[in-house]
């Protein structure tokens, strides 16, 4: 064998630390990749001349435009410059496959972290490609502390999906059939009990709907027993990585609890644990449609660092998307009907149909149809064959809004069914307490961002996006909402409403909704020159976008606070949480900083703090119930007349095609098979739309039942829903009919002897033979649920077309009268006797 090292100058050869220059002269490249795009090209230059010693970086580009290579060019050039060694994170496996994938096509050297740390990585030879979950956990490879490895760039990818991993790995997951899952529920079981006795029972009883936060004062009382509990339980999966870092932190924790889980997490992650991260250059990658605002409080950024982007100025959007709302082309193109038409095989497709949905639930109509519905485990294989062209059964994914690319072909109709819903217990409580707060809305939206741009992966990609499901429509259709969306994405929308408007009045002809929108899809599939150049008409068009300064500003204070009270700065922290509530304009809001700020004082005066919780809780009832107790308050009919409350929450919509979305939402969540606590927060609505006054007892007062309304002067109805029961149960059960006498029980005392209507809101209508109620108790079933549902639906086409400043109150009276939705037929028409067994009325 020739030895050509022999031939060649004896010289030691200079590093290239220019990415260009790196990728054109020293990268041996597959054939089919080709020069550097624009963009890409466009964030090296500025990386390489003006950003290259940031401490931190935010990196910014169009989603399929190439933000991988563009990581791993920084990253070598960063290597070769001496300022290794370099670790590449992403938020899963899928991704760690891509980007290896990614490195191999262009001739980067990589190394992947299984088992051990390589030692190339080490010496600062190659650059680490791994998983965020790696890093971040309590057995760590990396080190912690004082003896973390020491990395010279830190390059994260699809940042926004990193900080949900990342909190992951600070969580303490127990399922109900743990042990310390066990002991720990018992242990605050009398405060839990306090903060909603029948969410509690239902907790006991397994169900997963029901969420109680454990009160913060219970919390830091028994302390020392939750740490007992969990060192006993430290071998276990669910506890090893994550007790080492917060075993001296449980103080600064907080504990919610479900039927079928129990979560444990910090406040805040503690990052500063982890020397590999906070040390390190750290470039943060993600999509340009992103709220950059959330990397603030889940990845310790400085605002000024968001404010900041690595951006390429000169490509304002990237791609094709035709977003349609296929409801507001025609009311019969709803949920069910595209499940229908676009859920079934069809042998000859061309091209991928892909459906998103927020959970397993969603996916019963898509199987049922002949979608395959995808398990987590078979996305990569299911993913490929797409990109292959295996397109005959439409996909269905679950909680996937990101990392998973469907370019082209891949991909060509995506629909997203339905609005995201909250993961964690955490998300869940905070969207039951606040849920039309700022920052909760922005969190949805940024996962609906993430969902769309699935795929559309590339400047010469197109797909038409089909939104779909009333919650979801409610949420996009108003202006109030998209505001928490990029520029691009709001423009994307706005074509689409454009676009729907036009084919209501143009396309819709004797009942042919779904032609209409077939034709209105094919435009974009068949590349319709019509539709191209229009959309890039408007899209040019588009404005500039800008950062979200407010949700800058509030993420900033409330890590700023957190860390001030951890440091024992209480007054520190109670300043920055009183400017946070005197900035909330929502009572909600208020009332939850109010919370927080009681959390703080609670440290060094709990006298202060329960008063402060007290308030809180007169703000904001879905938060704590104070451990000093409440002044109970009747709910009573206000001075208003029935009708003038109709009218103020029609107004309320903005107008009657947004009045119709709002009614579908609703009526959409009053339905057998809904969650509990969905269903009945619907039913809580429906009686203000109603033009009642309405509370939901045991949600707000923490025992009673799950819903009353005010109906006039002293009349009232009384309402136990049970909208979980599968509707083929025959027999309503002995605890259920237990549960409407407690409620009862509570209304007497709380009342008195006054006029009441009390409903079971249940599939069956029979009592089982051990079953009975001590009061007089009707059953509103699917039938009679139903036609509730009509009723109203009927009645608020009513103003679907009027002018809502004219609406009369004769007109309101009339229409209730017409649609049978007066009081009278509230209290007679939508509910009858239960059959019983002939066992008299304790």
């Amino acid at each position: 064998m020739i030895d050509f090292k022999k031939l060649t100058k004896k010289r030691v050869e200079e590093q290239v630390t220019d990415p260009i220059k790196l990728y054109y002269e020293k990268l041996e490249p597959a054939s089919n990749t080709g020069p550097l795009r624009p963009a890409q090209e466009g964030v090296l230059v500025e990386w390489r001349d003006n950003r290259r010693n940031a401490r931190d970086l935010v990196l910014k580009l169009h989603t399929g435009d190439g933000k991988t290579l563009v990581g791993l060019l920084i990253g070598q050039s960063q290597l070769n410059a001496g300022k290794g060694p370099a670790l590449y994170l992403c938020p899963n496996k899928y991704l760690v496959a891509q980007t290896c994938d990614e490195a191999s096509r262009f001739g980067i050297s990589i190394v992947t972290a299984e088992p051990d740390l390589p030692p190339e990585f080490l010496e600062g030879q190659k650059i680490l490609v791994t998983t965020v979950q790696k890093l971040f956990n309590g057995l760590t490879k990396f080190g912690r502390g004082t003896q973390s490895i020491k990395v010279g760039t830190l390059l994260m990818d699809d940042a926004h999906a990193c900080v949900d991993a990342i909190r992951d790995a600070f969580t303490i997951n127990l399922d109900n059939d743990a042990a310390a899952y066990r002991s720990i529920r018992d242990l605050f079981a009398d405060e839990l009990r306090k903060q909603g006795a029948g969410t509690f029972a239902d907790i006991e009883a397994g169900d997963s709907n029901g969420v109680l936060m454990v009160p913060y004062w219970a919390w830091q009382e028994k302390h020392d027993e939750v740490v007992r509990v969990l060192a006993s339980a430290k071998g276990s999966e669910a506890v090893k990585y994550v007790w080492p870092l917060l075993k001296d932190r449980l103080r600064d924790c907080v504990c919610l609890v479900s039927g079928k889980k129990l979560q444990i997490t910090p406040y805040l992650p503690p990052l500063e644990e982890f020397g590999t991260y906070t040390k390190a250059s750290r470039i943060f990658m993600s999509a340009t449609t992103a709220n950059d605002a959330f990397l603030v409080r889940g990845l310790g950024l400085a605002p000024d660092v968001v404010q900041k982007p690595l951006v390429y100025e000169k490509q304002k959007w990237l791609g094709e998307k035709m977003i349609l709302i296929p409801s507001l082309i025609d009311d019969s193109l709803d949920r069910s009907e595209i499940v229908n038409r676009f859920g079934k095989p069809r042998p000859d497709r061309k091209y991928g149909v892909v459906a998103l949905v927020p959970g397993f639930a969603r996916t019963k109509d898509w199987g049922a149809v002949g979608a395959h519905v995808v398990e987590t485990s078979d996305i990569e294989e299911v993913v490929a064959r797409l990109r292959k062209g295996e397109a005959e059964k439409t996909v269905v994914l679950v909680n996937r809004y990101d990392g998973v690319d469907l370019p082209d072909k891949a991909c060509r109709i995506l629909i997203v069914d339905s609005k995201p819903v909250a993961e964690t217990l955490l998300d869940r409580y905070m969207a039951d307490c606040v849920a039309g707060s700022e920052m909760i809305t922005a969190a949805i939206m940024r996962k609906i961002e993430q969902g769309l741009g699935r795929s559309v992966r590339g400047e010469k990609d197109s797909s038409v996006i089909l939104l779909i499901g009333p919650d979801l429509v409610a949420l996009v259709r108003t202006a109030e909402g998209r505001r928490f969306l990029s520029v691009q994405t709001q423009r994307q929308i706005e074509i689409g409403l454009e676009v729907a408007r036009l084919a209501k009045t143009t396309e819709v002809q004797d009942g042919k909704a779904t032609t209409a929108l077939v034709n209105v899809i094919n435009q974009s599939l068949r590349r319709d020159d019509g539709w191209r150049e229009y959309y890039k008409e408007e899209m040019n068009a588009m404005a500039t976008p800008t950062p979200n300064l407010v949700a800058l500003s509030t993420f900033e204070l409330e890590r700023a606070a957190e860390l001030k009270f951890q440091d024992g700065n209480i007054d520190g922290a109670i300043a920055i949480v009183d400017k946070l509530g005197n900035q909330a304009a929502d009572p909600s809001e208020q009332g939850w900083y109010l919370q927080e700020k009681a959390r703080y004082e609670y440290a060094r005066s709990q006298t202060e703090a329960d008063k402060l919780q007290a308030a809180a809780h007169k703000r904001n009832r879905r938060l704590l119930k104070p451990r000093t107790g409440m002044d109970f308050k009747r709910i009573t009919i206000v001075n208003q007349k029935r009708p003038e409350l109709i009218k103020a929450w029609v107004v309320k919509q903005g107008d009657g095609e947004q009045l119709q979305v709002r009614v579908a939402e609703l009526l959409d969540r009053l339905q057998f098979g809904v969650s509990a606590d969905r269903f009945e927060a619907a039913w809580d609505e429906l009686g203000r739309a109603l033009g009642f006054v309405a509370e939901r007892p045991d949600k707000d007062w923490g025992e009673g039942p799950d819903n009353l309304w005010a109906l006039r002067e002293k009349q009232y109805l009384l309402a136990e829903a049970k909208s979980e029961i599968d509707v083929t149960r025959a027999e309503i059960h002995k605890d259920e009919s237990q549960q409407m006498n407690n409620s009862s029980a509570w209304f007497a005392k709380n009342y008195g002897d006054v006029p009441v209507k009390r409903l079971i809101i249940h599939p069956a209508q029979k009592l089982a033979k051990s079953a009975a109620f001590h009061d007089d108790v009707e059953i509103l079933s699917q039938t009679q649920l139903n036609a509730l549902r009509k009723a109203v639906r009927s009645f608020y086409r009513e103003f679907a077309n009027v002018d809502f400043a004219a609406i009369s109150e004769k007109k309101i009276e009339e229409a209730l009268v017409a649609h049978k939705l007066t009081i009278d037929n509230i209290l007679t028409l939508y509910s009858k006797k239960p059959v019983s067994f002939g066992k008299p009325r304790i």
